[in-house]
């Protein structure tokens, strides 16, 4: 072969060198970027109770899923999410179908993020709360479920991949309707069959921006009284968690007193590194409260089975209510705005703390004694309450700021704030006797008495009846 030949053969030798090199590197980019866009989405996978998937209750099952995002506006949540899971074709059999995935790119997801960045710049934890229907056409039951995942707003723009566990067998299953059908579903458009979680706005409340929310009440009620001190702590070094309290029931919306399923400090809705810290000191007879500013909601949902579309639903009968915190007010540092105020919140407030209250007696302070909150609701009412954490009195300042939208049996209902590490022991603040003190007041022992909603809640393992405000007497 002559040397031209040869050269010949040599630029086409490193011709494909190179094509395979670019091709390569090319190729690396693009297998790059699919994991890349595969990452940048939000990845749920939905298990039972038992950490069973959903789609997996029988062999012919499937199941609808609403997901609600939570906005620090007067919409309070966002729907961004609604289809069905359903376990493969038996050729895909290591796919047990039980994973919803979201693109960051959503429109709808990028509108809440967008709220929040506006609200908190810095990012704070929120919440998305999900609402599950399993189907099951081999029984002809459906079982319904409901949990939040918790996320954060400004890490979540790297996507993330999260279990979440929801106890199906919580409420009891109900047939299905004789007309249902296994099927794909879309609150777009469908000729399927679908259930769906919709907000009764007649029968709900959230206030227009911020508003003044008792977090302790302490009443020094009689003349013959010791100096009394009281305070809240909300430390900064722990995650402070503002709960959310779902409660169910049957057409709880035609009852002057429903039978009510209630769940509290199982979920919360936002939380972050706050700081607040007030204090209170009552002379006898006086009267005192600790305050800080949010944005609060009591919503009032109806379920909903629809056909082919929203225009083609009607009521189930079931309904729920949710109570929760969807913003705080809060310096550039993330301390809490509040105060202390001498006297008892506004009259009609407390006239409907009251109703939805009953006094316990916690324990008696001895002169310079002084006990935790948190042991004082516990002896009140049990180590659960102490859990349920500080309450926040939503549904007596519900019914008594709605103008009249949400009725009175709601006034019992409350929500906690709580630290992450949720031990008894983690409610930071107390109340102290100091007997005579600046020539006001008497060297005689307090009895403490403890204001606990007429309500029985689910909270963790136990049933107990949860704190609303804190109100304290001290008599």
């Amino acid at each position: 072969m002559s040397c031209g030949g040869n050269n010949e053969l040599s630029k086409k030798r490193a011709i494909l060198l190179a094509a395979l090199v670019v091709f390569g590197v090319f190729g690396s980019v693009a297998i790059y970027t699919v994991k890349a866009q595969e990452l940048a989405a939000i990845q749920l996978i939905l298990l039972d109770e038992k950490g069973k998937p959903l789609t997996e209750i029988s062999k012919n099952a499937e199941v609808q899923v609403q997901i609600d995002a939570l906005v620090p506006t007067r919409e309070v949540y966002e729907t961004i999410f609604y289809g069905v899971l359903k376990k493969p074709h038996d050729l895909k059999f290591w796919d047990s179908g039980n994973v919803v995935k979201i693109p960051l790119s959503d429109q709808k997801l990028q509108s809440v993020l967008s709220k929040w960045e506006k609200r908190y710049p810095k990012g704070i934890g929120a919440s998305f709360v999900i609402s599950v229907w399993v189907l099951d056409y081999e029984r002809g039951k459906v079982y319904r479920g409901f949990t939040v995942v918790n996320y954060n707003t400004r890490d979540i723009k790297k996507g993330f991949k999260k279990t979440a566990k929801i106890n199906i067998h919580k409420l009891p299953p109900k047939p299905l309707p004789e007309k249902a059908s296994s099927g794909d579903v879309s609150i777009q458009g469908s000729n399927r069959q679908f259930y769906y979680w919709k907000t009764d706005w007649s029968l709900s409340w959230r206030p227009q921006d911020y508003i003044r929310v008792p977090v302790l009440i302490v009443d020094n009620k009689y003349p013959a009284s010791g100096v009394v001190n009281a305070w809240v702590d909300i430390i900064k070094e722990y995650y402070t968690n503002f709960g959310l309290t779902v409660a169910y029931g049957y057409k709880i919306s035609e009852k002057d007193t429903p039978s009510l399923d209630i769940y509290g400090n199982d979920f919360y809705t936002i939380h972050d590194k706050f700081y607040f810290s007030r204090s209170l000191i009552l002379g006898p007879e006086e009267k005192g409260h600790i305050y800080i500013y949010a944005k609060l909601y009591h919503l009032h949902e109806k379920e909903y089975y629809c056909t082919a579309s929203l225009e083609n639903c009607v009521p189930t009968g079931d309904e729920r209510i949710q109570e929760g915190v969807n913003d705080i007010e809060t310096t550039g540092d993330n301390e809490i705005v509040g105060g202390s105020s001498n006297g008892l919140p506004d009259s009609e407030i407390m006239n409907w703390i009251y109703s939805g209250t009953e006094m316990r007696y916690a324990d008696s302070l001895a002169v310079s004694d002084s006990k935790s909150l948190a042991l004082l609701i516990s002896d009140a009412s049990g180590s659960c309450s102490a859990d349920f954490g500080i309450g926040i009195p939503i549904g007596a300042l519900a019914v008594a700021l709605s103008g009249g939208a949400v009725p009175p049996w709601a006034a019992g209902l409350s929500a906690g704030i709580y630290y992450t590490s949720s031990s008894f022991l983690n409610i930071y603040g107390g109340i102290q006797n100091y007997g005579e003190w600046g020539n006001v007041g008497q060297d005689v022992s307090e009895y403490i008495y403890v204001g606990v909603s007429d309500y029985t809640y689910h909270v963790g393992t136990c049933d107990t009846q949860v704190p609303i405000g804190i109100y304290i007497e001290s008599r």
